[in-house]
């Protein structure tokens, strides 16, 4: 139970309903329960174990009946109906669960303790029948504290509870016994018991809902145990639900979200399915102002698919949830989409903000189409889904009606370009189409590659091909291939088809090996000469960054060309040839640019490399270029000189300083702060940290007081508290806590509040009382998880050496009930690389703790332990530690192998661009960035 415990009478008094319930069950079905003793142990569902039960198992139905106590546990009961073409020795039904209370296989009795080890429910052989097979099995569960399976949250603010499920890529067997794989896909009828005043939301509309006394005889007539409604339910006034059965649909996208959640309606409109959008009842005088934005963009994102897909809106209805602890941004369940409560906007959001938010709603909104609608058949196929649909929303913002607002997405899209960027310069980079051998491995590539990189690559394919044959294409995709599952050459198909019948001999397979079956980026820099003022020769040199295979791939792409007052002298579109070296014989003759950049319009997926004479030229005058989107990429070139260590992070953070301010665009602003935070956390030296964020402190307070947008205004309060170390500059801020800013529109957010407090803590020489009166005043007006985590967080910033060990018990306690996004906030302040001596003993706590860490926690756990408890100051000896640590990993601990691995090399260009900082390494392209600078 998380967000806060449950008191032990709540505890006493959930524990007691279940133990009676349970006992009523064990006297009615008179069945000894089987547990299962190794369910801690982490499992996985491999590649060859789907494919051959795919090949026997079809026509899947299940039945899900679910009593939702409040506390900790829950108890079900499922049908599961499927016919086999063949019996086999090995077939099973997926479950990560605490117990069976009973097991009926084709209406035999199922005891044998070994029918349930493993998270695996075994259907012998001597029980399955060619043909039609009927599972029955009731069972027990507890409800999940890590934001997978079935979720429950407990409101400090007003005690509520409320229950989500999420399960992709493997985890519908967290909530119930299944098939639990994309290619057996499924029909699900949900029936729910839950406390009178929960709300439920299924996949489909309620069919309908019987009260307390008439319960018994429905459950008679689906053959249900009466005891699954004991007397205290009863009592309570529990309610049975009954939802309308789904189409056939994959397991990662059945959805139950259950508790006192608050509902906004849309009104009906011809054309478009009904619509809600779900909050929790504490939350929603936070949503309401943006409902009805919410909607319009789902409606315009509506229309915008259905005309791009030449099909309707494939379900019945299009619910969406605000959910609390969510693990990601957002969930595509059929009809009913989930969200992380990051989107409940407490204060008025930026104009930034409120583009990623209409991103995330259109991403999820095309996946009802791409992914549920029609789903890949395994997950080496996932791009199919994430590429495609994070390629597509950015589309309809670009070009759809009524997304006028968020016209220039592309400048935020190419900003986030920049995740592809660093995870495929990784040496556990992979190509778009990933191998997958197993769930894990599914796990691990919900990554920068499958979603930025290959809708990046799709945004090439898009423009390289036009709107009109790219919509042709997925035209006859859905046409051809609706509610089945699909493979790469499924989707090529139709595309290869749409561009034969514009009578176009592109050839997409080729087009395939370079982008999708191989890894890696491709670097591209200009090599100018000229003579008397004019270009003599042009060629782009076409190189492979660190870890991709070695491949030169074609690229489309325009090249913009400046004169001394920055404007546009030419736009030229190029095709670069698959080769080291591409001459643009056309441009021959054309005057010498003052500077130029290859690649303005973003359509390539390339890294770009800036010629010497405007590298020159955009160091003393990137303000002077006039399109934003043009901006972001020289911004991400410069970035990408210093994490490659081609340039030093002070002479950058310089260019911060004097080109920052000049910067109105928010995406650029915020993009430009953030590489700035990155490169004095990462690539300055220790003893240096202080002055540098001293340096962009000042420039970001004096900008705060003569700006006139409201939202850079924002965007300034946000990021200043992580620049501040000096001590006038906490007192600058501690009088904002008292005070306010005394500026018009730069109001402090609860959450500015917090990390400003967080600071104090951090702070061995803030006086102890004080900082804790500020706190409590804090918890005092905000009674929400907010306000618990945040406490967390300062908490663990105490810098005494009995609070850091206290805490750090804590975290490496594996049984631990806590939930996890409580554990990671307070992780998340623990460390700081101001106090050196108190974290020595951590280093080696540290690499002892991180290979058991992955093995027995989720994913998200480990990686955050990771993150947030790593060694702050880096050297070789840091280095030599992690490099042992991979080599000590097996090949099966995949997901630690993962982040080790890029630790290393992550430690590898730190160490090198502290070097460079330090002046002991000094390379051609450093020495060019520091000499050019002003």
């Amino acid at each position: 139970v998380h967000g806060i415990q449950l008191s032990d009478m709540d505890k006493k008094i959930g524990s007691t309903m279940m133990e009676n319930q349970i006992k009523t069950i064990f006297d009615e079905l008179k069945y000894v329960p089987i547990s299962d003793l190794e369910r801690k142990e982490k499992m996985c569902l491999s590649f060859e174990e789907a494919k051959e039960r795919a090949k026997i198992v079809s026509s899947v139905s299940y039945m899900l009946a679910l009593v939702l106590h409040k506390g900790d546990e829950y108890l079900g009961y499922v049908t599961i109906d499927f016919n086999l073409a063949e019996t086999v020795d090995n077939l099973f039904i997926d479950f990560y669960g605490k117990e069976l209370l009973l097991y009926l296989c084709n209406e035999a009795t199922i005891t044998d303790k070994g029918a349930f080890v493993k998270r695996k429910v075994k259907i012998e052989k001597k029980n399955q029948k060619v043909g039609y097979n009927k599972v029955v099995i009731a069972f027990r569960n507890e409800y999940s504290v890590n934001g997978n399976g079935l979720h429950h949250f407990k409101d400090p603010s007003d005690n509520e509870e409320y229950l989500y499920s999420n399960f992709e890529p493997f985890a519908a067997h967290a909530m119930f016994p299944c098939f639990d794989q994309p290619n057996l896909k499924a029909s699900l009828k949900l029936i729910t018991i839950t406390a009178p005043n929960w709300v439920v939301i299924g996949n489909e509309l309620e069919k309908e809902t019987i009260s307390a006394d008439y319960v018994l005889p429905k459950l008679k007539e689906l053959k249900i145990p009466s005891a699954f409604f004991d007397k205290n339910l009863q009592n309570e006034k529990y309610v049975l639900r009954e939802f309308n059965s789904t189409a056939s649909i994959s397991t990662y996208l059945f959805a139950c979200i259950a508790g006192p959640y608050f509902c906004f309606s849309s009104p009906k409109k011809e054309g478009y399915p009904p619509m809600r959008i779900f909050s929790r009842g504490s939350l929603k005088h936070h949503v309401a102002p943006y409902a009805e934005e919410f909607f319009r963009i789902t409606e315009c994102g509506v229309k915008f698919y259905e005309e791009c897909f030449g099909r309707k809106f494939p379900f019945s209805k299009h619910d969406q949830i605000y959910c609390p602890e969510f693990n990601s941004g957002a969930m595509e369940n059929v009809g009913a989409v989930t969200y992380t409560e990051n989107y409940v906007f407490k204060d008025p959001p930026t104009e930034e903000k409120m583009m990623d938010f209409a991103e995330t709603i259109l991403h999820e909104l095309s996946h009802m189409w791409f992914g549920d609608l029609v789903t890949m058949n395994w997950w080496n196929d996932l791009w199919l889904n994430e590429s495609f649909a994070t390629f597509i929303s950015n589309l309809s913002m670009a070009i759809g009606k009524g997304l006028e607002r968020y016209r220039t997405i592309w400048t935020s899209f190419n900003k986030y370009k920049g995740w592809a960027y660093r995870e495929d310069q990784n040496p556990t980079t992979h190509p778009i189409v990933a191998t997958v051998h197993n769930t894990e491995d599914a796990e691990n590539i919900f990554d920068g590659i499958t979603y930025m990189k290959g809708a990046s690559v799709l945004k090439q394919l898009y423009y390289l091909i036009s709107h009109e044959t790219f919509c042709q294409g997925l035209k006859e995709y859905f046409s051809v291939y609706q509610w089945k599952n699909t493979e790469l050459k499924d989707f090529i198909g139709s595309l290869q088809n749409a561009l034969k019948k514009k009578g176009s001999t592109l050839d997409l397979d080729s087009w395939v090996k370079q982008w999708l079956v191989t890894k890696g980026l491709n670097e591209l820099k200009p090599e100018l000469e000229a003579t008397k003022g004019n270009l003599t020769s042009l060629k782009i040199l076409q190189d492979v960054s660190a870890n991709g295979d070695e491949i030169c791939r074609m690229h489309m792409l325009d090249i913009e060309f400046y004169d001394k007052e920055f404007k546009k002298k030419t736009v030229e579109r190029i095709l670069i040839e698959p080769n080291p070296v591409t001459t643009l014989e056309k441009l021959k003759g054309i005057s010498e640019p003052y500077a130029m950049i290859i690649n303005v319009n973003d359509y390539a997926y390339c890294k770009v490399l800036l010629d010497l004479g405007s590298l020159k030229a955009f160091q003393k005058e990137l303000h002077q270029v006039k399109e934003p989107l043009t901006r972001m990429i020289i911004w991400r070139s410069f970035w990408d000189m210093v994490r490659d260590g081609k340039a030093s992070s002070k002479e950058f953070l310089k260019l911060v300083v004097q080109q920052a301010v000049y910067e109105t665009e928010e995406t650029i602003f915020t993009g430009a702060l953030e590489y700035a935070n990155q490169a004095i956390d990462s690539y300055v030296p220790r003893e240096a940290k202080k002055v540098e964020k001293s340096l962009i402190f000042d420039m970001l307070l004096s900008r705060l007081k003569v700006e006139k947008s409201a939202n850079l205004k924002k965007h300034i309060v946000d990021f200043i508290v992580s620049f501040a170390t000096m001590e006038d500059h906490k007192k600058t801020l501690v009088k904002w806590l008292g005070e306010g800013t005394g500026i018009v529109d730069a109001n402090l957010s609860q959450k500015n509040r917090y990390s400003i407090i967080a600071m104090l803590y951090e702070d061995k020489n803030y006086p102890t009382d004080a900082k804790s009166k500020l706190l409590s005043a804090e918890l005092e007006k905000d009674k929400s998880d907010e306000g618990v985590r945040a406490k967390k967080t300062c908490e663990a910033a105490i810098p005494t050496p009995e609070s850091k060990a206290k805490h750090w018990s804590w975290y490496i306690d594996e049984n631990d009930k806590e939930s996890e996004q409580m554990t990671i906030a307070s992780m998340g302040g623990f460390m700081s690389w101001e106090e050196e001596e108190l974290f020595k003993p951590y280093i080696g706590k540290f690499f002892e703790a991180i290979s058991n860490v992955f093995a027995k926690r989720s994913r998200r756990f480990g990686r955050a332990f990771l993150m947030c408890l790593k060694p702050r100051n880096i050297d070789e000896k840091i280095l030599f530690q992690y490099e042992e640590l991979s080599k000590k990993l097996k090949e099966d601990d995949k997901t630690a192998r993962k982040f080790i691995l890029e630790e290393v090399d992550n430690t590898k260009r730190i160490i090198r661009a502290l070097n460079i900082y330090r002046g002991k390494v000094v390379s051609q392209s450093n020495k060019l960035f520091i000499l050019l600078l002003p």
